[in-house]
């Protein structure tokens, strides 16, 4: 990958001879401006963003010291190659505080520019290479932090907040240059397939490649990018609401199915939840939600209703009725009874069939 140089001298022959002598040897830079002092190269660095400076130090107008230190408080990542003749070298030394990372003393060979170029190639390699690497681990780190986001959303069912958040995600891109937004889209997509594989099949999804970045390629501007992003996010999380519901609703007939067959023994929310593979905390609400009715009273209600067909339909003593439906004594069964449908055991039993009050 070459790297784009900027050559600053006053000497227009001088300059010539140099990007003559960039140009048809493989140093690794590719010649984007050129400048007769240090005020032009100042324009120049605006409009063609070099990633090496090579300037004369003695030159009128701006000296190439003077444009160093432009250069280094201005913020920008340039690196600079001082020219000078040897009365000035313990001069242009001050340079290096400004950013110059070599010196070519005047006069000089041709081997000797090409391995000083090379040198700083090898140098602006280096330095592509970690912001690579640096890049790629802030992407890393970025899809993490956002993956963790989102399923913590979706644990907890947080779907006015999921929208909120995604909708800040795309508002945020949608004010960046189109390569970063498309940047930042591709992450989204990314986690969002993520998260579908963990939770669903793919046969639910319809396969997971309509969250795939690949038609971002043919996305042109950010307004269309963030379309795009907007409507996978909204089909996303429809997919993810109905997914959520359907497994809810699955808990609740398992839970419905385990509390039926088993109200007669032993039937805390300990064990329940423990059963279907859920907290206790969880189930507790989203019993409540679903059904509309607290666990314990849902137990009790089912608990009841045994009790009054076996009332009606056997003999059975107070303390039997009590153990067959899960009472741990007929005194305690008696009291909810009696809550539940305003009669103790002995009155509804009394009654005729289809006269008892709840």
């Amino acid at each position: 990958m070459n790297g784009r140089m900027l050559v600053v001298d006053d000497e227009a022959l001088f300059r010539q001879g140099l990007i003559h002598l960039v140009r048809n040897n493989p140093l690794g830079w590719e010649v984007v401006g050129e400048a007769a002092d240090g005020e032009e190269a100042i324009q120049a660095v605006n409009s063609c963003t070099p990633d090496l400076i090579i300037t004369d130090i003695n030159m009128p107008v701006m000296d190439g010291l003077d444009l160093a230190e432009r250069i280094h408080e201005s913020g920008q990542d340039i690196m600079i190659i001082i020219l000078t003749g040897y009365r000035e070298f313990e001069y242009a030394q001050r340079a290096i505080r400004y950013g110059a990372i070599e010196f070519l003393l005047k006069p000089f060979s041709l081997d000797e520019a090409c391995q000083v170029l090379r040198k700083a190639h090898e140098r602006y390699r280096r330095k592509q290479s970690d912001i690579r690497i640096r890049e790629q681990y802030s992407q890393v780190d970025r899809t993490e932090r956002l993956r963790e986001e989102l399923t913590s959303l979706l644990l907890g069912q947080q779907f006015g907040e999921m929208i909120i958040r995604l909708e800040g995600l795309l508002d945020e891109a949608s004010g960046m240059p189109l390569p970063q937004c498309k940047a930042e889209i591709h992450v989204l997509m990314k986690v969002m397939t993520d998260l579908l594989i963990q939770q669903l099949q793919p046969q639910e999804s319809g396969g997971f490649d309509q969250f795939g970045p690949d038609p971002l390629l043919w996305i042109h501007t950010v307004p269309e990018a963030i379309a795009w992003a907007r409507c996978k996010s909204e089909e996303w999380l429809d997919m993810m609401m109905r997914h959520t519901q359907e497994q809810q609703d699955h808990v609740i007939t398992r839970v419905i199915q385990y509390i039926d067959m088993n109200y007669s023994r032993t039937c805390t929310l300990q064990a329940v939840a423990a059963h279907v593979h859920v907290t206790p905390n969880y189930l507790s609400h989203l019993f409540k939600k679903e059904t509309g009715q607290g666990f314990s009273q849902y137990v009790s209600k089912r608990r009841i209703e045994k009790a009054k067909l076996l009332l009606h339909s056997t003999r059975q003593s107070m303390a039997d009725i009590a153990e067959q439906t899960g009472f741990d004594n007929s005194s305690y069964f008696t009291t909810v009874f009696k809550q539940m449908t305003g009669l103790s055991p002995r009155e509804y039993r009394k009654q005729p069939n289809g006269s008892n009050s709840e």
